[in-house]
């Protein structure tokens, strides 16, 4: 049923890019389990670390955006990191792009199970079990979809997402239009998270807003499937970028003017069930509810997406076991998408051991970006290693990237630096362990393709 393909058909454009890009940052989802932390985290001055995050990630999908036009590839970070250091270093960014695309995923998941169950059961919504469990049936249903083609998903993500930024845009000008209480920024002197312009609350901010802008460079995994246009993919994951961060720093403003610091601190797990509750009106409630539901599984299925994509390029590759690198009858990357469903699916079920709704989420989301920015930054340097002797790409291979790139690394050391001791081994461990994981697949990647004829095992030239 499965042949050894080496390509998927490119079946999509411009547009269906710059939408799925857009969804997989997922406003509306990104809201609800960032802001609150966020806030918490550097007070009214949320919204401005955003900007300044995002600002860095337009440096680094610049970068992006000139290597998914040279080397497109289903696996991204993953291939452009191996083809500019070699198999060994390419097999850990393999590892770290499923370690932080699996956090990701779990970090969509979880919300997707709180707030089905504050629409249907409110009762058990707080509940880490039932959370787990709705979340994990929400991937289920995301594997599905996925299995009947990107196409398909594509056209189910469009109207997905402009119901979401129509809701928001509307939401956003109740918030502010409306009256509205003064926020508090008051906090301990152990409280470093809440010392907003001490600079550490700030830059803390700055991490998690990684995952709140993470998401357009599906656009980069997505970049072997795009038809006749080479510059489609990176136009489209900077598009999706532009739009999406606009349309979030006009949300948080809003919402910020709207709430207090002590009621985003308890309500962090679930900032935009506050926010409708705030807004008022008792309809409220269920549309900011539904809005965030249905921006909560785009971004469910466009992550699964761009993590069985990467999954399947690493089984071409041979990082991963081959099988994962083949095409079944349909030209779909099946076990790929059947593997990376049933991986996350037991690790989110996993999560329903935590002590609270809250304590699950952070878990997961403090995971997501910090492993998320290191595979920024490694792809950004790759970007800089791939170029540097290319005169015609200085500006946008080289110098922008490299910016974003050091900026990335600075706001990363100094997240890990002021963490909690706990957090700090979690990032070490995931770090320490890809390590042998790396020297072993990336051994077993370059002596199984040392026989491939060019342009299916090492990369060995980039297109014009």
């Amino acid at each position: 049923m499965t042949r050894d393909a080496r390509h998927l058909p490119q079946v999509l454009r411009f547009f269906d890019i710059s939408v799925l890009s857009s969804a997989s940052m997922a406003p509306a989802y990104s809201l609800a389990s960032t802001m609150g932390p966020m806030i918490v985290a550097a007070g009214a001055f949320a919204p401005l670390s955003l900007l300044s995050v995002s600002a860095i990630m337009l440096c680094i999908a610049i970068g992006y955006a000139q290597l998914s036009r040279v080397a497109p590839n289903a696996g991204s970070s993953y291939s452009w990191i191996r083809m500019a250091f070699g198999s060994y270093a390419g097999a850990y960014g393999a590892w770290l792009l499923i370690l932080s695309n699996v956090f990701a995923t779990l970090a969509t998941a979880v919300p997707a199970g709180i707030y089905t169950l504050d629409l249907i059961a409110p009762g058990r919504a707080q509940n880490p079990i039932w959370d787990a469990a709705v979340g994990a049936a929400w991937i289920a249903g995301s594997a599905v979809l996925l299995y009947a083609g990107v196409r398909p998903t594509a056209i189910v993500t469009a109207a997905a997402l402009a119901l979401e930024i129509g809701i928001l845009g509307v939401a956003a000008i109740f918030a502010w239009l409306g009256p509205h209480a003064a926020i508090v920024h008051a906090a301990t002197g152990g409280d470093v998270k809440a010392l907003a312009f001490s600079g550490v609350g700030f830059i803390y901010a700055m991490t998690l807003g990684v995952w709140m802008s993470d998401g357009w460079e599906l656009s980069a995994a997505t970049s072997e499937e795009v038809a006749k246009d080479p510059t489609a993919s990176g136009r489209g994951g900077i598009t999706g970028l532009l739009i999406t961060t606009a349309t979030l720093a006009i949300a948080m403003f809003a919402f910020d003017k709207l709430g207090t610091f002590g009621g985003f601190k308890t309500n962090q797990a679930d900032a935009m069930r506050y926010v409708a509750d705030l807004l008022g009106a008792p309809v409220w409630r269920p549309v900011i509810l539904t809005t965030v539901l249905v921006s909560t599984s785009s971004a469910l299925w466009t992550t699964l997406l761009y993590l069985s994509r990467s999954i399947f390029a690493m089984g071409r590759d041979r990082v991963l076991p081959r099988a994962l690198g083949t095409l079944d009858a349909r030209d779909e990357p099946f076990w790929s998408l059947l593997v990376t469903a049933l991986l996350v699916i037991g690790l989110e079920l996993l999560t329903g051991f935590s002590p609270s709704a809250a304590a699950q989420l952070t878990l997961v989301l403090n995971g997501s970006s910090l492993f998320l920015g290191l595979l920024f930054a490694c792809s950004a340097a790759a970007a800089v290693r791939v170029f540097w002797q290319r005169p015609e790409f200085r500006w946008t291979g080289v110098v922008i990237p490299g910016v974003g790139l050091v900026a990335l690394m600075l706001v990363l050391g100094a997240t890990v630096i002021f963490e909690d001791r706990t957090s700090q081994m979690y990032a070490a461990g995931g770090i320490v362990i890809g390590v042998p994981l790396a020297l072993w697949r990336g051994r077993a990647s370059s002596k199984a393709m040392a026989g491939e004829p060019p342009g299916q095992g090492e990369p060995t030239a980039l297109a014009p």
